[in-house]
């Protein structure tokens, strides 16, 4: 650089393309989501490019023009970045068992020797249960959170009692969080009994309930009072 030349004067004087795209390399940032994030945040992964391609046209595809704006505009970049971890650290989806059980604290829902991931299966299955208002949407809402997809039946046969019933076989691991949660999202003064298809030996069983050739061809009954 010629003594008495600026960054800006090399700048103006630099042949370039009109946009810059065959010259510039533009850096990204770096934080990659765990998930899919819903809602009006939404993360902006290129800072610098939008800043350059902002610039009024005589400075576009200027290199020197765009690695004194980077130089600036990366910072802003982490800042994004650093603050969308911490977001995401801070959901249920995200974040860790410490986090978790602070999470739970809000919720109504301690960890009862629950794993990590099944801890925030539960959590999730709490927070919706919060809102219940005992119809059979919310009872296989709850189901659907804890359980997953399935093939799932609800029956109301009278007498103030439903009987909720899951085709797909059913762990002792489904069932202890089935057993937490599903009691809170029913009406007051309403029975409900649980019927599933058990994957587990010691689970009282049953012949089909429907017809002789239903399936699952056994029933477990878990009775929540």
């Amino acid at each position: 650089m010629a003594e008495g030349t600026t960054a800006i004067d090399l700048a103006l004087t630099t042949e370039g393309d009109p946009d810059g795209s065959d010259l510039i390399t533009y850096t990204e940032g770096s934080f990659v989501a765990a998930f899919e994030h819903e809602g009006p945040l939404e993360y902006i992964v290129n800072h610098e490019e939008t800043a350059a391609r902002k610039l009024a046209p005589p400075f576009w595809g200027k290199p020197f023009v765009a690695a004194l704006l980077a130089a600036f505009i990366a910072q802003i970049q982490e800042l994004e970045d650093t603050l969308w971890e911490m977001l995401e650290l801070h959901t249920i989806a995200g974040a860790d068992l410490p986090r978790l059980k602070v999470l739970g604290r809000i919720v109504g829902q301690p960890q009862l020797g629950f794993d990590t991931e099944t801890y925030r299966t539960v959590i999730l299955a709490r927070a919706r249960a919060n809102r219940s208002h005992g119809t059979g949407r919310d009872l296989l809402d709850v189901l659907g959170i804890l359980l997953g997809e399935g093939h799932y039946v609800l029956l109301n046969i009278g007498g103030a009692v439903l009987y909720l019933g899951a085709f797909d076989d059913i762990d002792a691991a489904a069932l202890a969080k089935v057993t937490v949660v599903l009691p809170d999202v029913r009406s007051g003064g309403v029975g409900l009994h649980f019927l599933f298809s058990p994957a587990i030996a010691d689970a009282f069983v049953w012949g089909g309930p429907w017809s002789s050739t239903a399936t699952p061809k056994y029933w477990g009954s878990l009775r929540i009072l």
